[in-house]
């Protein structure tokens, strides 16, 4: 009996020897571990950039691509304004002529004290009123078509000529004074003139002209037809 347990305590040693040597060459065979740090190697010519180089490079395109439309602007500003026409120059209103304007102010101080609306018509040439402020343009447009439907002109020659006859109306429309003021050089023709004024009959003054009579100065023309 203990001759078999001493035989069963051999044999497990030895088991157990067996055991731990395989043990100690299986751990033999690894390799010893080195620690080892990584470094980043230089960039090699033709190799990808970074990644913070990537980033940089877009935030810089995005800079360009914002500032290249202020440049086009800009451009188009200074095309617009190289197009815009030049403002013209509105030319000054030329000076008139000596004699037309001496003419024209003629002409202005005869019809002077004529209301707005009168009618001359071609057979005057112009009138002049000797009161100040008659403003009664209907009382003058009568007046004058009885003259002109009362005148009858002797005269058909070539050359322009005129007379002048000044005559009063008094507060009733009654002719109280005539005369020939200027002559056209034609006897007939200042007297036909004269007549044509003493046979039409005034409509009395207005009511609202304050003076007793009223003065004109009335100029018949002959102009040629052409």
């Amino acid at each position: 009996m203990r001759w078999a347990i001493a035989a069963s305590l051999v044999l497990h040693v030895f088991f157990m020897g067996l055991v731990f040597k395989n043990s100690d060459s299986k751990t033999s065979a690894y390799p010893k571990v080195i620690p080892v740090q990584l470094t980043s190697l230089p960039p090699s010519r033709g190799a990808a950039k970074p990644a913070v180089e990537e980033a940089t490079a877009a935030k810089s395109s995005k800079k360009e691509q914002k500032t290249e439309p202020s440049k086009d602007k800009t451009r188009v500003a200074e095309v617009n304004q190289q197009k815009r026409p030049e403002k013209k120059k509105t030319p000054e209103p030329k000076p008139a002529i000596n004699g037309e304007d001496e003419s024209a102010k003629s002409k202005e101080s005869q019809n002077r004290g004529l209301p707005e609306g009168v009618e001359l018509g071609s057979e005057f040439g112009s009138a002049r009123l000797d009161a100040v402020g008659f403003d009664s343009p209907y009382f003058l447009n009568v007046l004058f078509s009885k003259i002109r439907n009362n005148w009858d002109n002797p005269y058909e020659g070539a050359d322009s000529i005129g007379c002048t006859i000044y005559f009063v109306v008094d507060r009733k429309g009654r002719i109280t004074d005539s005369a020939i003021e200027k002559s056209s050089g034609l006897v007939a023709y200042d007297q036909s003139a004269l007549r044509a004024v003493l046979a039409a009959k005034p409509p009395p003054l207005p009511n609202q002209f304050s003076s007793d009579e009223l003065g004109i100065h009335l100029e018949f023309k002959y102009l040629p037809y052409n």
